[in-house]
């Protein structure tokens, strides 16, 4: 390799490998669910059935924290028409994402954004276990004709 494409390749390694700075997450998460199913552009319960990171993100080449989540859809309250949905996230909280783990249910908030759905902290999203009355909640705001 000659010295040109030798400084070209190192160069751009340097640029994909250079740390990004840290950032914390700054948001305020829906006050409760009516304005979380307000704000939101689909509101449901599911179970995280996939998992996915990114290419580089799983050879190591960045650290990006982004995830791409598949929920198989158990109850729906708002948007999501499908029996399952691909959302993205950071699983880490300082990148405002939230650490979901395969096989568990959640109440999940989404937004959607140019390319795709997201969540995380600042959209609003809890387990199964702690959402009881949040859903409870989300039928009484729908009304009995939109369930």
């Amino acid at each position: 390799m000659n010295l040109t494409a030798t400084m070209i390749v190192y160069t751009t390694l340097a640029f994909v490998l250079t740390p990004e700075p840290a950032q914390a997450c700054s948001c305020a998460a829906p006050a409760g669910p009516a304005e979380g199913l307000k704000r939101s552009t689909a509101v449901f319960s599911g179970r995280v059935v996939e998992i996915d990171r990114p290419f580089f993100d799983r050879v190591g080449l960045t650290n990006s924290g982004s995830h791409r989540l598949k929920f198989q859809i158990l109850r729906r309250w708002k948007g999501a028409r499908s029996n399952t949905v691909e959302v993205v996230t950071r699983l880490r909280g300082e990148a405002c994402g939230f650490p979901f783990e395969q096989a568990k249910e959640y109440l999940v908030y989404v937004f959607a954004e140019p390319r795709d759905l997201q969540t995380g902290i600042c959209t609003g999203r809890k387990s199964i276990a702690e959402a009881a009355q949040e859903m409870i909640q989300l039928d009484e705001l729908i009304g009995p004709t939109k369930k």
